[in-house]
């Protein structure tokens, strides 16, 4: 009888720390996903954080500087999307680059609350081959 109980209690406690495992991971987890695949079931990515990959499109940024709301759209060539995302842009965010925006959609427009830049890992001398030491120094002030 005591073997029994045991094992009873002892499922029990598995599941209920299968359960808990099972929350913190599905509360966690970030969707990469593009455009064209949001568009194509919205539904199935409603109400989860998400992180939207694509280019963005030419013409399309609008930063306002008074309140750092920054304002463009992300295409993969398919189906593109409006962004909207509160903070200064990274030095290397610009038209035509690959960029990562991690929040959610609300009707229509992904609410961006981090914002990544796909760069190369490409490293490219200057042209002469010589750094401008001074414009080192200045950039490092």
């Amino acid at each position: 009888m005591k073997k029994l109980i045991y094992s009873v209690a002892a499922v029990a406690i598995l599941a209920a720390a299968g359960f808990m495992i099972y929350q913190a991971l599905n509360t966690s987890l970030v969707y990469f996903i593009l455009p064209n695949e949001y568009a194509n079931d919205p539904n199935n990515y409603k109400n989860k954080r998400l992180r939207l990959g694509g280019l963005v499109e030419d013409g399309s940024v609008d930063f306002n500087t008074n309140d750092l709301k920054l304002y463009f759209k992300i295409s993969d060539s398919i189906k593109s999307y409006p962004v909207t995302h509160t903070g200064a842009p990274p030095d290397l965010f610009k038209e035509n680059t690959g960029v990562v925006v991690e929040g959610r959609f609300q009707d229509g427009v992904f609410v961006s609350d981090n914002l990544l830049i796909k760069h190369t890992e490409v490293y490219e001398a200057p042209e002469d081959g010589k750094i401008n030491v001074e414009a080192l120094k200045e950039s490092l002030e």
